[in-house]
């Protein structure tokens, strides 16, 4: 195994000029109609991932709490008569509360299907801020500490959820994690160090494989480096991969059983921008594999340029901007990155939500603060054709009375061609939660 990565990251991609004059970018004036559902979760807040479709048409989906005496729980959604059943309490059937531990209170994954389970995982979601850097929260009197992200399956015809242990050394979250669905391999990252590890269904084998984001998110100065949100599996030969903020590229090498440096290519592109600072400066936001054509497909996290991975070469394609019209055309970066990634039933379309640029009438409504009032609105769908290359602003995601969810880091597709994510909600009387919404395909 090649050594844990220690350079410094001392960049950011350069932070988005503000512009307060008058914009020629025009976006899609499509709206698209939205509904929401009522979960009735009253601590419910912020999601990214944690939403998927199974095979049995239901949408599963976890929504986030943090509160120090409820955890993260777990629903499934039915499109044929829009019924939400509550599934399982993430704390209850992981550590439990008696031990009175700050909660499992969040799901940062999504589910994967193998052999009629859903796999999953848990994350903390208590947190503490010193000099800008998130960390995990200190229990209060009365508490002990965060306990570590479990891996978790559901059988979706029993019901039963099964613990399949705590994956980080440290104690850590897990804040992303994929799965071999052909070979039954589970990868995941932990927060707030980094740690990569693999966990084998069959055998229920958990093994550490490395560090290589220097000391994670709780590192100081040069050590400190922002976790990827994102791994892929290869179908072909078994590979995972992820990058870090420097552009490295990493493959997990299934047949030896361990993590490599990709020394073919890299995400040092030009195109991505110039780092300066504290970021996730080279790395993809979200990365998908596509069965059509063998190919991982990853959106850069501030660009949101598009390119993909061939896990045969290690070689990287640029391929174009998933940005929204008017982002693309006022030049503006770094603004509407998502988790919102899918491919279409087509096999060929891939769709992600991006949080477009005001356009003109939302500048002249709101003057120069357009940016400040607006950036975790305008959600855009992109579709993005993989053969044709492709690319198209379907229109921004609205509700029946005009308003707008306000944030959107995941989506999924369900089998009835509607789309499903997890959106932070304005709720009457003021105030937020998160919650269920879907939106049509203007695709199909």
């Amino acid at each position: 195994m090649i050594s844990k990565k220690t350079s410094a990251i001392k960049y950011l991609i350069l932070p988005l000029a503000i512009m307060s004059f008058e914009l020629s970018a025009f976006a899609n004036d499509t709206k698209i109609i939205a509904t929401r559902y009522a979960t009735n979760f009253p601590q419910s807040k912020g999601n990214y991932n944690g939403i998927s479709s199974a095979s049995d048409g239901l949408i599963y989906y976890v929504l986030c709490s943090g509160d120090l005496d409820v955890g993260a729980q777990m629903y499934s959604f039915n499109p044929e008569n829009a019924e939400i059943e509550h599934l399982a309490d993430l704390t209850d059937v992981t550590d439990g509360y008696e031990m009175k531990a700050i909660p499992q209170g969040k799901s940062h994954v999504n589910f994967y299907e193998y052999k009629g389970k859903l796999y999953f995982a848990t994350h903390v979601d208590f947190y503490k801020n010193v000099d800008g850097k998130e960390l995990m929260g200190d229990p209060p009197a009365g508490y002990q500490p965060y306990q570590g992200g479990h891996i978790l399956s559901y059988d979706m015809t029993t019901g039963e959820i099964e613990d399949l242990g705590i994956a980080s050394p440290t104690r850590g979250g897990i804040i992303a994690q994929t799965m071999d669905t052909d070979r039954g391999r589970i990868y995941g990252l932990t927060w707030p160090r980094g740690e990569v590890f693999r966990y084998d269904v069959e055998s229920r084998n958990l093994k550490q494989l490395g560090e290589y984001f220097a000391d994670g998110e709780e590192g100081d100065g040069d050590r400190y480096q922002i976790l990827s949100r994102s791994i892929s599996v290869s179908k072909v030969n078994g590979h995972a991969y992820f990058n870090n903020p420097s552009g490295e590229i990493y493959e997990y090498v299934y047949d030896q059983d361990e993590i490599r440096l990709v020394e073919t290519d890299n995400l040092q592109k030009d195109y991505f921008g110039v780092p300066v600072g504290r970021s996730m400066g080279y790395q993809w936001r979200q990365s998908i594999w596509s069965d059509l054509d063998n190919l991982i497909y990853g959106v850069h996290n501030e660009s949101e340029y598009l390119f993909s991975l061939d896990p045969m070469t290690n070689k990287v394609t640029l391929l174009d901007r998933l940005a929204s019209e008017t982002s693309k055309r006022a030049g503006a970066t770094g603004y509407g990155f998502s988790l919102g990634l899918v491919i279409g039933h087509d096999q060929r379309t891939l769709y992600h939500i991006s949080h477009a640029y005001p356009n003109e009438a939302e500048f002249a409504e709101f003057g120069e603060d357009a940016v400040s009032k607006l950036i975790l609105k305008n959600h855009h769908i992109i579709a993005y054709d993989i053969i044709d290359h492709t690319y198209e602003d379907l229109g921004e995601i609205v509700f029946e009375d005009g308003s707008e969810p306000i944030h959107i880091n995941s989506l999924a597709m369900g089998k009835d061609g509607k789309f499903y994510a997890l959106a932070t909600l304005e709720v009457e009387g003021g105030g937020e939660t998160t919650d269920l919404i879907s939106f049509p395909n203007p695709k199909k």
